[in-house]
């Protein structure tokens, strides 16, 4: 059973939609890890993970340090050196020669959870405060409920239950995928599409890597039938991914930015909704009869 070890939680919106969808990406990847522990994956995903969060520190914190400049938030040059402070220790972990995986694993799980969630309470919420209405904001007497919308929000890609697996870990890992197709879109209705386009596919990049080869573990594991045939599925995504990758270099980035997020919500969503469904019914019957043996 998976444990929400990041549980998102209303003190932690910033009022920023873009802001929002791409610290609950950081969630997703902290519980990813977390299960992946549970699960005895957590050494096979460490570095994945690392690799995903050095990916978050590139594309977030230069959005958000964009929103700061162009509020003239006079916290900017402190909030910007704690960023750094990240972007180091994440490289710290990534060039230490961690001979016992098992060690590094709980290490990194723990920086995520206690620094960056204090750091999106905290310091985010007290930057998105003044650049909203113009005065600090003290996290200890501000109201739990209390955001600002800042931007239209347009939630096309929602999650549901019926795209629930079973499987916390890869459930975890669709639901940062959803919220990357949330921040493109939201970012579209600011005016700002074209601008985020570059990091998206980025983000979507690691995505394939990351996500199918967890994925694709199950199914050698547990010798499921369509792996094949599923395997096929992943690699047609990742060659849509290096294309649009191709795109972003030549072609028009307006046209090419509508075209991602509409591959994004269409494509993807369904091959979780159908193919991942039909995958998780043979392996939870599978992981039913080992219990039962």
């Amino acid at each position: 059973m998976g444990i929400l070890l990041a549980k998102w939680r209303p003190e932690y919106e910033t009022g920023d939609d873009l802001v929002d969808e791409q610290h609950k990406s950081l969630f997703s990847i902290i519980n990813s890890l977390n299960n992946a522990m549970l699960d005895g994956q957590g050494e096979v995903l460490v570095k994945k993970t690392l690799e995903s969060l050095k990916d978050y520190t590139t594309v977030h914190f230069d959005t958000e340090e964009e929103f700061m400049l162009r509020h003239n938030y006079p916290g900017y040059q402190q909030h910007h050196i704690k960023h750094e402070a990240l972007k180091n220790q994440v490289l710290k972990f990534e060039q230490e020669n961690h001979h016992n995986l098992s060690e590094l694993t709980i290490e990194v799980s723990h920086f995520l959870t206690d620094w960056l969630i204090h750091h999106i309470k905290d310091e985010d919420r007290k930057m998105i405060q003044f650049c909203c209405q113009g005065r600090y904001f003290d996290p200890k007497s501000d109201p739990v409920n209390s955001s600002i919308s800042v931007t239209s929000k347009l939630e096309v890609a929602r999650w549901h239950s019926q795209y629930e697996t079973g499987y916390t870990l890869i459930d975890d890992q669709h639901k940062s995928l959803f919220h990357a197709i949330n921040a493109l879109n939201t970012a579209m209705l600011a005016g700002r599409g074209e601008e985020l386009l570059q990091r998206t596919l980025k983000i979507l990049r690691n995505y394939t890597t990351i996500h199918f080869e967890t994925e694709e573990q199950f199914m050698r594991h547990y010798g499921y039938p369509g792996y094949l045939e599923h395997k096929a599925k992943h690699q047609r995504l990742r060659e849509q991914v290096e294309r649009f990758n191709q795109q972003e270099k030549t072609g028009s980035i307006s046209k090419l930015t509508i075209n991602v997020s509409h591959f994004l919500t269409n494509w993807l969503i369904d091959h979780i909704k159908d193919e991942d469904q039909k995958m998780i019914v043979f392996l939870r019957q599978k992981r039913q009869k080992e219990t039962l043996n």
